[in-house]
Order: structure tokens, then sequence, then C-alpha cells
């Protein structure tokens, strides 16, 4: 059996403060630590064998039977690396200066009643890292919003936090029904992080001229990172169909239906603020540069 070999002072602070003193399975802070060695060689102190666990994960891993599998996360040694490469990774990243990650705060109940908040730290891809749920037992609003500015800034002093602006009905609670994540999608956290948006974004819409349809992109540098649809259906529907994004709206009988249409692309254009329009019409492989959002007579075809 391998001696075992103790880690040094400088490199348990050093895991510590690149784990930012939590654990990387849980992410809880202000718990007993534990460096536990990931191959189970206790004379492999190197820091690639090293994960920051809590007493409680620590204990799961070497007694599983001890605990409700059904409420526990299965700890090998495999997850165990997974997590530490991820929680490293994240913690890493959201000290740069531009972090591609987002806080993101949703609200459960209502305009006239908020009684549970949540904070979710996020990859710009949607995958979770962190969560943390607020309920009116722990505190009011303002410990709330003291908390949630508390640990986001713990994280990094550069992140972005995005606000859902409508709250959750009370049954998505976490902490009194059935659990709920917002995150925002990948495509709107460049939008909301990057500061060269406003000049290297792009909008570009294709009008067909003979059917009442239309498709518009999002392009950040070159690349596409939203792409959505719009046509008339069965004359009576405009179905508005994006990467995220899904509806069909009736035909209102007071507009015209192109006053309608260019009212819903509007919307999706003040929503992702573009430096730069390109309407095009004709040929879809090579189509003809308009000035202007202008569209054939064939969207005003109504059923009787």
């Amino acid at each position: 059996m391998p001696k075992r070999k103790h880690s040094s002072i400088g490199q348990k602070e050093r895991l510590l403060t690149k784990n930012l003193y939590r654990c990387c399975v849980c992410k809880r802070g202000g718990v007993g630590l534990h460096l536990h060695h990931i191959d189970e060689d206790s004379s492999n102190t190197v820091d690639e064998n090293l994960a920051v666990l809590c007493v409680q994960d620590h204990d799961l891993h070497h007694r599983p039977d001890a605990y409700d599998r059904v409420k526990h996360t299965e700890l090998g040694g495999e997850r165990i690396k997974e997590f530490k490469s991820s929680w490293e990774s994240f913690i890493t990243e959201a000290r740069q200066d531009k972090p591609k990650i987002m806080a993101t705060v949703s609200a459960y109940g209502n305009y006239e009643h908020i009684h549970a908040a949540q904070l979710v730290m996020q990859w710009f891809d949607e995958k979770i890292e962190y969560e943390r749920i607020f309920h009116l037992f722990e505190g009011d609003y303002e410990y709330w919003a003291e908390e949630i500015i508390r640990e986001v800034h713990d994280f990094g002093k550069n992140i972005k936090v995005a606000i859902i602006n409508e709250p959750l009905p009370v049954e998505r609670c976490p902490s009194c029904g059935k659990g709920f994540s917002r995150t925002v999608k990948e495509g709107i956290a460049v939008k909301m992080t990057d500061p060269n948006w406003s000049t290297d974004s792009t909008c570009s819409i294709y009008i067909n001229p003979n059917q009442p349809s239309l498709a518009l992109i999002i392009s950040f540098r070159d690349e596409a990172i939203y792409q959505s649809n719009l046509h008339l259906c069965q004359s009576k529907y405009l179905h508005y169909s994006g990467d995220f994004y899904d509806e069909r709206l009736e035909v209102k009988k007071c507009l015209s239906i192109r006053t309608q249409v260019t009212k819903i692309m509007q919307k999706v254009i003040d929503d992702w603020q573009p430096s730069k329009i390109f309407i095009g019409t004709g040929d879809y492989d090579e189509p003809l540069l308009i000035n202007g959002f202008e569209l054939p007579l064939c969207w005003e075809k109504r059923t009787s």
C-alpha cells in the first residue's frame, strides 16, 4: 500500500482558491472541506488528482450505501473528476475580463406577491453550473437582492446578470413544488455580453417574392446565432418559428396583413438590436438587396 503523502499548505490554499472555497459537487461554501484523492492513491497529490469535496459528499463517495440514492448523486471517481473539471473551469472563466458565462434571476409567485427567487449561473450554451434558491423564510426581498449581488460578485466582477421580467407560477417554485430553471440562450448571451455587438452584428432578411413567407438570420462576426421564419398559414394565421420560439398568431381583421408582419419583424429586430440590416428578395441563393422592408401583395390573401 503506498504511503500517504499530505498536500502542502500552499497546495491546499491554491486548490481551495481555484474552487472558490466550495465543494465542486454541491457548490456549497462555508462548510467543512476535504481534498479527495480521485484515483484513491493517497501518495498521488498532484493538483489534477485532488478534488475539493465537502464532508458530506466525501463521505458519500466512500460510503454510498449509507445514503438515500434517490436523493444523492452517484459519486464514483469519474463523476468526481467531471465535477472538478467543470467547476474549476467555470471559476476560472468567471474571473476573466469578458467571461462567457451569465447569471439569471427568476422570481416565483405573482406581481402582487413574490415569495421565492432563484439565482442561476450558466455557461453560454445554457449548461447550469450553480443554482441557489431564496425563500421568504430566509429573509425579505432586500436580503435577497443583497445576497444575489454578493453571490455574483464572489464569482467574478464582470459577470452580466439577466433578470427574468415575468414571475413563474407558485407551483413551479423549487422550494414549494416542481423545480424549474430559466436560462439565457447562447445567442442572447453573446448579444448581452460582447462589447462588439454594436459593430459586428447583422440581421439578414429574405423576402420571398412569390409566396407569403420570409426568413431572418441574426449573425455575429459572420456566424449565424439565431434563425427564424414567418409565413402566412391557411390565409388566417401568421406562423413565426425561431430557434427557441414558435407561435401561430391569428390574423387581425382591422389591419392589413403586411402591417401585422412588419410589426412582428420590427419587434424581433428591436429585441436583437443588430448593427446592420440587409434585406433581400428574388433568387434565394443570390438575392437582390432592397432599401426597405417591402412585402409583396401575396401576403394580403385572406380567408372569407
